[in-house]
């Protein structure tokens, strides 16, 4: 992603939303190597954030199984060169006491970072620093399998199960891939480690101040130790200020938010939202 100046920045740097129906699907993308990582003008501000976090809630953010330090310090190098190659960062790592080589490794990009195994004849999730999780809890993730990962999700089993678990057999180190994920959120915050389904999301008076989210997510596959690293860079933007920018997306969303199930919106946290949500963007003013 080209950087340019904050005042010329778009208030994202993707758009995922086309208007066509909701749908679990994978979506992936070849991925150049030079376009693994993405540094921005907010690079510093999100490391800040990030190494808070680490600070006051390690149990929260950081999750290792044992047995993962190869495949953790093969992705800690990995990323240390591809900062200096691809962007021009001479860095190193930035150690603290008892820092696992993710942990590291994290400190150095906006990206969260989670490292998958096979094991056991599965996939498993074996490491992983998420500062920055969308309404889940890494705790409940690392050292589960694809499938009890992506269990609360609606219709993963049936329609994504499979696919998913063949795609990280065959991913070869030549030929990373990336997707986009996208959700209608009521903060800003990147730190929201609480399920929506859980919790529930709030309906503010003003709904140009919901947040619109996207995660940027890669899927690496390192060659030295075979561990497949996913990578999650998170971007926000107020709705409003999204549709200002981009007015014809109000109605793509619209059409694309009514094809939402009931257990999808309730999942997602939606359930007493989209009504209200779907009309505003429908309305000449929204």
């Amino acid at each position: 992603m080209e950087v340019v100046p904050s005042e010329q920045q778009p208030p994202l740097p993707y758009q995922p939303v086309t208007g066509k129906p909701w749908r679990l699907t994978m979506g992936l993308r070849p991925l150049p190597r030079h376009a693994w990582l993405e540094v921005d003008q907010h690079r510093e501000r999100e490391l800040t954030a990030k190494g808070d976090l680490l600070a006051t809630t390690p149990d929260v953010v950081i999750g290792v199984a044992p047995g993962s330090d190869a495949a953790q310090r093969e992705l800690e190098t990995a990323i240390i060169d591809d900062l200096a190659e691809h962007h021009g960062l001479e860095v190193h790592s930035v150690a603290r006491v008892d820092d696992a080589p993710i942990v590291r490794a994290a400190r150095l990009v906006q990206e969260d970072l989670c490292l998958f195994e096979r094991r056991g004849g599965t996939w498993e999730m074996t490491a992983a620093c998420v500062c920055f999780p969308s309404r889940w809890t890494l705790s409940e993730k690392v050292g589960q399998n694809l499938s009890a990962i992506h269990g609360p999700v609606p219709g993963y089993a049936e329609a994504l199960g499979g696919p998913v678990e063949a795609l990280f057999n065959r991913l070869h180190p030549d030929r990373p891939v990336w997707r986009l994920n996208w959700t209608i959120l009521d903060t800003n915050e990147l730190h929201l480690p609480t399920p929506a389904a859980r919790r529930g999301l709030h309906l503010p008076d003003d709904l140009s101040t919901m947040t619109f989210r996207i995660e940027r997510q890669t899927l690496r596959t390192l060659p030295e130790t075979g561990a497949i690293c996913f990578t999650i860079r998170t971007y926000t933007a107020p709705l409003g200020e999204l549709l200002a920018d981009q007015p014809a997306l109000a109605v793509d969303l619209a059409a694309t938010l009514r094809t939402v199930d009931v257990e999808m919106a309730t999942y997602k946290g939606w359930a007493d939202l989209l009504p209200s949500l779907i009309a505003w963007l429908e309305s000449p003013s929204g």
